[in-house]
């Protein structure tokens, strides 16, 4: 296991001149983007009519000494009460607390960055990152969002780039402040979504298999195997003690450790194998939002800036960040609403994409001579052209359309949700949660994912 390098010389082969030039380019943008979007940015509510009044209800039934369950706290995990309690407010500023903690959550990896890998690196990549952003469209439908899947991509992205650190550090010795990281995010990301701690042990089962040699050769070392003890209970420990205070909030909700609103609505509303590969090529494939489309300009973006100042991901981040996004993606497959009912774009595989470039982000190493002196990539690139302007169009929409148009063609978008809409009232008051599981319902969600957003 070799040490990540801790000193990132911006000067060498002229790689400052090009972070200069790419700095000014994210700002440009970035600019760009808000002046843009002045005028055409809403709140983009998706669940928070549900949640918002959690911490309130909580608040009240401590207070009354009311008896458990306590009703009328939503099903969403603990993080949708953490943030009720942080946004309320009486004033009307919800919105611009809850962008303010999106925004905030955001900017926490070029800050973890520096911590753990120096200020030069922030210089020489943090701009590859904030031009992604700044050319997806989270500044459009994700930051002034009641959506928390920012905040969860976040944390799941620093919990993975600190376990890589820690695994590809000198004898399990990183930085300290890489320790710091991988116990709070490692505490923090399960509780936005219980189902984030399976397909991340997953992912770390599968990179200790990987560097099982290195492992158990460390391991017949005395001192090898104490720091292998304090890897797992720092990797592991928080992680199970976030767990612990789910299952106790779910007996605050239900008297039960478990979810049961999100159990009892899969039960009724899983759909059938068929359909569920259905949902999953349209979550990969979709024009309407699909992950291609949404991520694909991105992704890209970093991946070429990185590469241009001479940085590449480590192998290990981007297979353990892959691991999570096909999970996800196959796990919410099997979800009636795959893409997160109102939403632009796959939400529900939010986290998980937006991991992926922040772990790739904050394991970046330095190319050897002869890797840096190698052009392959610029064809792949090249290669990648139709589908950085396919995700651009998609990006550019909500900049062309009429303010909250985008969004409502992109839910609605022809006769077979028009449909739907009208048995809202009707067939799903009558069936209940069975109705997401009927023919008026898949024929819309098929039409949205065939659906191709125009201005």
């Amino acid at each position: 296991m070799e040490m990540p390098a801790q000193a990132f010389p911006v000067t060498a082969d002229g790689y400052a001149r090009r972070a200069g030039v790419g700095w000014l380019i994210a700002v440009v943008c970035l600019a760009v983007v808000t002046w843009t979007s002045i005028g055409l940015v809403q709140f983009n509510p998706t669940d928070h009519g549900a949640w918002k009044g959690d911490w309130q209800t909580a608040k009240n039934c401590i207070e009354q000494a009311a008896r458990l369950p306590c009703e009328g706290v939503s099903k969403f995990p603990l993080a949708y009460l953490v943030n009720a309690g942080m946004t309320e407010t009486s004033s009307g500023h919800t919105a611009v607390r809850l962008a303010t903690l999106n925004l905030f959550c955001l900017l926490l990896p070029l800050a973890a960055l520096w911590l753990t890998r120096g200020w030069a690196l922030v210089v020489r990549a943090g701009w590859a990152y904030v031009l992604a952003l700044a050319l997806s469209p989270l500044p459009m439908f994700y930051v002034l969002s009641g959506a928390l899947e920012v905040q969860a991509g976040v944390f799941c992205g620093l919990y993975i780039a600190a376990f890589v650190q820690v695994l590809t550090a000198r004898n399990l010795q990183p930085a300290r402040s890489t320790w710091w990281m991988l116990g709070l995010a490692g505490f923090l990301f399960p509780l936005y979504k219980d189902t984030l701690a399976l397909f991340m042990g997953t992912a770390m089962a599968l990179l200790l298999l990987v560097a099982i040699r290195p492992l158990h050769a460390l391991y017949q070392h005395p001192a090898g195997r104490s720091r292998l003890r304090c890897a797992f209970a720092v990797a592991v420990g928080p992680v199970l003690l976030s767990q612990v205070l789910a299952a106790a909030y779910s007996w605050f909700k239900y008297g039960v450790p478990l979810p049961r609103a999100y159990m009892a609505e899969a039960e009724l509303t899983t759909p059938a194998l068929a359909k569920s590969a259905e949902f999953f090529f349209g979550s990969i494939f979709s024009p309407n939002g699909g992950l291609l489309v949404f991520w694909g300009g991105a992704l890209l973006m970093g991946l070429v800036g990185w590469r241009i100042v001479g940085l590449v991901p480590r192998r290990q981040a981007l297979l353990a960040a892959l691991t999570v996004l096909i999970l996800s993606a196959v796990a919410f497959a099997r979800w009636w609403a795959p893409f997160g009912w109102d939403a632009w774009g796959d939400r529900l595989l939010l986290p998980a994409a937006l991991a992926l470039l922040i772990s790739a982000m904050c394991c970046l190493r330095i190319l050897e001579p002869e890797q840096a002196s190698n052009r392959s990539w610029v064809g792949a690139a090249v290669a990648s052209i139709p589908l950085l302007v396919c995700s651009s169009y998609y990006t550019a929409v909500p900049y062309l359309s009429p303010k909250g148009e985008a969004m409502t063609r992109s839910l609605w978008p022809g006769p077979a949700c028009v449909t739907m809409r009208d048995a809202l009232a009707t067939e799903a008051a009558d069936q209940g949660l069975a109705f997401w599981k009927g023919n008026t319902y898949y024929q819309c969600a098929r039409e949205r994912m065939l659906h191709v957003p125009a201005p």
